[in-house]
């Protein structure tokens, strides 16, 4: 009785031993690799096969997955570093390297450890770049620096399997006394800067107000000029008027003396002998063609024959006395 219990225990502990062993095998032979993932597979310490992300079968003892490799893009924050510029300035520059694996078989074998020989390969190209730039450069310049070091990089990892993506300077830090002087200059050019713009705005503003006195004196000119020419047109205007007028009043004696001309003389003859009978002088001396001109007036013309008649009567009048 006892010797059978023992027997069926036996058998069941004998079928349960067997079923873990088969569980371990089975597990040990199914491998599963997730996307963006691949698997290395060796036999007996040999590369054999790279396994793309799903379900596999690998014999247990004989074929092995060594590594399992990631190939998504995998950033990576480099140790900050102390670099010497070319004006003998220490700085202090931290980067990021964004990176993805392109040959497994290269990255796995070729290099004991692709990574870190990207890392030292990126340090010193940073500082041959640096030790070739001023201070001012390297601050102003971080994007430059990117770029060069990314070209320099790039084909120096793709032998270890790798491809970099994108290379950041993060931070460019310099001693507290370096930057205590840029700070000193930077206030300095900043205040020159304002001095130098306050002045530009005087200048502008002396220019501006010197301009509007410039343009008012013209203008102001230009009224005088303007002011002075109506006047001469005005006076001008008033000559002409008044010459018109002499000229109208020259033209009206003219013809009255083309029409009236002799009467006019004896008008004139007149008014001299009016003006002479007006004096203190008894006798008068005229010339005969002016006394025959004043016969042409009829009043006086008459006055003149009576005075003859007379004068002759008295002449008679003696010539028969004696």
């Amino acid at each position: 009785m006892l010797t059978s219990i023992f027997s069926v225990a036996g058998t069941i502990i004998g079928v349960i031993i067997v079923i873990i062993l088969l569980f371990i095998l089975f597990t040990r032979c199914l491998a599963i690799i997730h996307t963006g993932e691949v698997g290395i597979v060796e036999r007996l310490g040999k590369y054999t096969q790279t396994l793309e992300p799903g379900l596999h079968v690998v014999m247990p003892f004989i074929y092995r997955i060594t590594e399992i490799v990631n190939m998504k893009q995998i950033p990576l924050k480099v140790e900050e570093q102390e670099v010497i510029t070319k004006d003998n300035v220490v700085v202090r520059i931290s980067e990021t390297i964004k990176y993805h694996i392109t040959d497994v078989h290269a990255y796995v074998y070729e290099n004991k450890d692709s990574v870190l020989s990207m890392i030292q390969d990126t340090r010193a190209n940073l500082r041959g770049i640096i030790g070739n730039m001023d201070l001012n450069d390297v601050l102003n310049g971080t994007e430059t620096i990117n770029t060069t070091l990314f070209d320099q990089i790039s084909t120096t990892t793709a032998g270890y399997g790798l491809n970099v993506d994108r290379v950041n300077i993060d931070s460019i830090q310099v001693d507290q006394t370096i930057q205590e002087s840029m700070n000193k200059l930077l206030r300095a050019s900043r205040e020159r800067e304002a001095n130098i713009m306050e002045a530009e705005g005087h200048k502008q503003a002396a220019i501006a107000k010197a301009e509007g006195e410039k343009q008012a004196a013209i203008l102001e000119a230009e009224g005088n000029k303007q002011t002075q020419i109506l006047e001469a047109q005005g006076k001008a205007e008033s000559q002409r008027v008044v010459a018109e007028s002499v000229k109208d009043q020259i033209n009206s004696i003219n013809e009255g003396l083309i029409n009236n001309g002799q009467l006019y003389l004896q008008y004139k003859n007149v008014q001299a002998l009016e003006a002479l009978a007006k004096g203190t002088a008894n006798t008068v001396v005229m010339p005969s063609s002016a006394v025959d001109s004043l016969g042409n007036i009829p009043a006086v013309g008459a006055m003149l024959n009576a005075t003859t008649q007379k004068a002759q009567a008295k002449s008679e009048s003696k010539t028969s006395e004696d």
